[in-house]
This record gives structure tokens, sequence and C-alpha cells, in this order.
């Protein structure tokens, strides 16, 4: 059982979906910055891989929010 109330736990899911929104967004950021062809070849790549990364992190913070509503805390997270 979790030291932390539900309420809090609601709270820091909430706060890791916030997260996600905005990661979301930067992904759609790098995809643009990726297929604009004023940017250079070398600035389209790194738009593109920075996608994958926000990507990524938006995936990872939804599973902690998940995981957080469901009452337990992932190893990775700290809450203090």
């Amino acid at each position: 059982m979790s030291r932390f109330s539900r309420r809090r736990l609601n709270e820091e899911a909430d706060g890791f979906e916030a997260e996600a929104r905005r990661s979301d967004a930067a992904a759609l950021d790098g995809d643009q910055a990726a297929k604009d062809p004023a940017n250079s070849d070398y600035a389209r790549g790194v738009a593109s891989r920075c996608a994958a990364i926000a990507r990524s992190n938006a995936h990872e913070f939804r599973e902690i929010a998940a995981a957080l509503r469901d009452g337990e805390i992932p190893d990775n997270v700290r809450l203090d």
C-alpha cells in the first residue's frame, strides 16, 4: 500500500498526463520541421529524431500516469 493518498497519486498522474500532452505537441513540431524543405538535411534529421524521442516520452508519461492512478508508484518515480 502506498504511503501517498489516492488524491495525491491522482494529482501526480494529472501532472504526468500534462507532460505527455506537451511531448505530443513537441513531436508534432518535430515532424513538421522534419518535413520542411527550407531546413537543411541535417536539421530535418535532428527534428525527426527529436520527434521520435518526444513520442517515446509521451508514451512513458502516460504509462506512469496509469500506474499512479492504479495506486502504484513506478520504481523510476520519486514523489517526495
